[in-house]
């Protein structure tokens, strides 16, 4: 399957890492994320893509080890969900900050820790995507992963984009047995949203990412192909150069709220209720009349 329209290179990001509130279970998190503060979210102006990756627990053993390269998540950094906003410019990105209040006033409910990473443009790129849809309600086909990235601390910013993007990414680029591949260069720590109660929007600088990429294989089986290949391994074979940690978590579910800058049904109605419609055919729930009626005021 070859490539679909990739989104547009000077898209930019904004790319929360979240972690459960304490006192609610993971059911509930995953529960509530989905259908009642994704569609709120779904709501704010100037978004052209919001995807939810509700993530499993990072305990290692797939990825190969990394000499010096640290890879497995310890308590506190085991993070629980990750939100993916994408904007046309940055201008549109800040008219969804300016609205974003009423959003943070719902963070309270579910989220601990909510740390926020934002792209300049050319910085957010999808390399490789041969999925047929990108638009996910539920469980992507074959297995994905969201690779969080550290620089080492006597590597510039410069030098670690450079060797990231020139080198690692094109090059896992050719593997033939991956389905996708998105990476995220990330800006300084994202602090203009507002403050939400309870909410810790800041990270010491110890304990920051710089970087994330997402990659993605059809089977288990392309997965231990890609990942004992020679081309792997020479895409990987400098990195603990430039990285101090690097941790893949492995992705549980993926939710589609805003793409190409329109609600999708699960960002109108909800995850849960969008699931119900496709899985009765309900085609009614698509026309126009009842959609302008859900959207009524928006």
């Amino acid at each position: 399957m070859t490539n679909h329209s990739l989104p547009n290179a000077q898209d930019v990001t904004f790319y929360v890492a979240l972690w459960k509130r304490p006192g609610i279970t993971r059911i509930q998190f995953d529960d509530y994320w989905r259908d009642v503060h994704g569609p709120v979210c779904a709501r704010l102006p100037g978004q052209h893509e919001y995807w939810q990756y509700h993530l499993a627990d990072l305990e290692g053993g797939f990825f190969p080890a990394i000499d010096g390269v640290e890879m497995v998540a310890q308590g506190p950094d085991q993070f629980h969900g990750i939100a993916e906003l994408t904007f046309l410019n940055a201008d549109q990105r800040q008219v969804w900050f300016g609205a974003s209040a009423i959003l943070m006033d719902d963070e309270h409910n579910i989220f601990s820790k909510a740390i926020g990473y934002t792209t300049s443009p050319g910085n957010s790129r999808t390399l490789v995507d041969r999925y047929p849809s990108n638009t996910p309600n539920g469980q992507f086909p074959g297995i994905r992963y969201h690779v969080m990235l550290q620089k080492r601390a006597d590597v510039n910013r410069e030098e670690f984009r450079d060797h990231l993007a020139t080198s690692v990414f094109q090059k896992l680029a050719k593997l033939n047995t991956i389905s996708r591949l998105r990476y995220h260069l990330f800006d300084d720590l994202d602090l203009s949203r507002p403050d939400a109660q309870g909410v810790v929007h800041n990270e010491p600088l110890e304990s920051q990412y710089h970087a994330a990429f997402e990659i993605a294989f059809p089977t288990p089986m392309d997965r231990e192909i890609a990942l004992a290949s020679s081309d792997y391994s020479e895409a990987m074979g400098q990195i603990g150069n430039y990285v101090s940690m690097l941790k893949p978590f492995p992705e549980a579910s993926a939710y589609t709220f805003v793409y190409d800058d329109a609600m999708t049904i699960a960002g109108m109605r909800g995850s849960s209720t969008a699931q119900l419609i496709e899985q009765l055919g309900a085609t009614n729930q698509l026309r126009d009349d009842i959609r302008g009626l859900m959207l009524k005021g928006i």
